[in-house]
């Protein structure tokens, strides 16, 4: 069993504390809990079954995917979902260096993946309102720069208005690759991205791609 973290986290003159600790190997599982005032107002729970095994089992894995999760709680709590009167709305109190566009792509996704695999898109492109375009999407192991197959992609639609909606799932080929035909519906009322995730036993990459509005849109 590995030690855990413990952060007090500061929102809006409230002090939330996140405590992320492993249930050990007879529980493989991480686990972490958001308190306010000594009660607990969230909870996060993720599986390490896939290395809970003595000839998988690694402890640095495993702390790796604690932090991951750890920070993820803290940015909940620092995004406002633990706010009695709900998150505050997209650019709340943003004072940043940042171009516009990033600021969007992080909020719309809300985090970032940790990974040792990377996720392409074979060709770049502009995706717009209104159409229905094929990614050609690629998962590679970062260090070796082979194929993972049997890596599930998953593409969704990311708004400031609707929760992510999924537009495709599917699983990589032996050559690392995936065809994703998707559909990208007009919403002139906010801003739209799409989100492509990887993820194959406990690694995950992501690539997050605003949509450009059609003529006459917001």
């Amino acid at each position: 069993m590995l030690t855990g973290f413990n952060t007090d986290v500061e929102y809006e003159g409230r002090v939330f504390h996140v405590q992320t600790e492993d249930k050990g190997l007879l529980n493989p599982v991480v686990e972490s809990l958001v308190y306010a005032a000594g009660e607990i107002v969230g909870s996060q729970r993720s599986s390490y079954g896939d290395i809970a095994e003595p000839s998988l089992y690694s402890e640095t894995e495993l702390h790796r995917r604690m932090e991951a999760q750890h920070q993820a709680v803290i940015r909940e709590v620092m995004s406002g979902r633990y706010d009695p009167e709900g998150p505050k709305p997209f650019g709340y109190n943003i004072i940043t260096n940042r171009s516009l566009d990033e600021v969007v792509l992080d909020y719309l996704s809300g985090q970032s993946g940790i990974s040792r695999i990377r996720l392409e898109m074979e060709e770049q492109r502009t995706l717009e309102e209104g159409t229905q375009p094929t990614l050609r999407l690629r998962v590679v192991a970062e260090e070796t720069e082979s194929p993972v197959a049997g890596a599930r992609v998953v593409v969704k639609l990311l708004t400031t208005r609707e929760r992510p909606r999924e537009l495709f799932s599917g699983a990589t080929a032996a050559d690392g690759r995936v065809e994703a035909t998707i559909e990208i519906p007009e919403d002139p009322d906010s801003m739209v991205a799409v989100l492509c995730q990887a993820q194959v036993g406990g690694d995950n990459a992501e690539i997050k791609q605003l949509v450009r509005k059609t003529s006459g849109g917001a």
